[in-house]
């Protein structure tokens, strides 16, 4: 009986389901669609319990508990929010729209573009796009970004800006639970938070924006995205213009899999990045 099925292991089973749905593979705007301000309410709340998570788990109780020096708390307290808000909360939309759909747990007929690109696809287009971002994040954002936080931002706490924390690796450096803290930043940050964000963004929300939003659909999904990003709202303008490619090119392609990647290798790159340059 499926009501007896272990509901973990259904669970883990139901993250592999997303093969392609051969009835909607040919056309993707058949899926049902959702009202312009339920798709709204979708993008912008799962960010409420990330920067309240943020704030929550910074305090210094929770780095004291797995004996981590305090100085560490605000990126253990991001990793951590990731972890237990972001991660759970986004899945949890995705495996209950999934359990209405198909009556158990799983992302058949929930996460959309699963279409297969050519090899030649991801080897031509997932570096081009890296390198696009890498120059905005890296080159570009720290020419505008400060001047934004100066001009709108300065009311927000700027111990809490993980932007300026990770510019400076070096006040990390030294601190006791520091390899602990960049492994777990890694794993969750470079690897699953992406993952889950790019399944719940581009692959259940893009897809059902077309009713309301036709051939604007891309854009709007990205610049939503970044605003719910309520943490660095300075980034925004960087933010979409990094990922506004991504967005139209995996709507053309109705591949999620050249999200997937992009997002996962931008956020692990610039973890490995800021793990190389902590002294030792």
């Amino acid at each position: 009986m499926e009501d007896h099925v272990d509901k973990p292991a259904g669970a883990i089973k139901a993250l592999t389901d997303i093969e392609p749905d051969k009835d909607l593979a040919m056309d993707e705007d058949r899926r049902e669609q959702q009202p312009a301000m339920t798709s709204i309410l979708l993008h912008l709340i799962p960010g409420i319990p990330i920067i309240a998570g943020l704030f929550l788990f910074s305090l210094p109780f929770f780095s004291r508990v797995i004996g981590m020096d305090i100085e560490l708390r605000v990126v253990f307290g991001f990793t951590l929010s990731i972890l237990v808000t972001l991660i759970p909360v986004q899945l949890g939309i995705l495996l209950y729209a999934g359990k209405k759909l198909n009556g158990k747990l799983s992302l058949k007929g929930v996460v959309g573009y699963t279409e297969k690109s050519p090899l030649k696809s991801y080897l031509t287009f997932v570096p081009l796009l890296l390198v696009y971002a890498i120059v905005l994040f890296v080159l570009v954002s720290p020419l505008i970004t400060p001047s934004i936080t100066e001009a709108l931002f300065a009311w927000y706490p700027q111990e809490y800006n993980l932007q300026n924390i990770l510019a400076h690796p070096g006040d990390l450096s030294g601190h006791r639970g520091i390899y602990l803290l960049l492994g777990l930043y890694i794993l969750v940050n470079g690897v699953l938070g992406p993952l889950v964000e790019e399944l719940y963004f581009r692959g259940y929300l893009l897809p059902r924006m077309k009713g309301y939003a036709g051939r604007w659909a891309p854009a709007l999904n990205i610049t939503l995205f970044s605003l719910y990003h309520y943490f660095s709202p300075w980034e925004n303008p960087i933010r979409i213009l990094a990922f506004l490619p991504l967005g139209y090119l995996v709507s053309k392609k109705r591949d999620i899999r050249i999200g997937i990647l992009v997002h996962v290798l931008m956020n692990t790159g610039g973890a490995l990045f800021l793990l190389a340059r902590i002294p030792a």
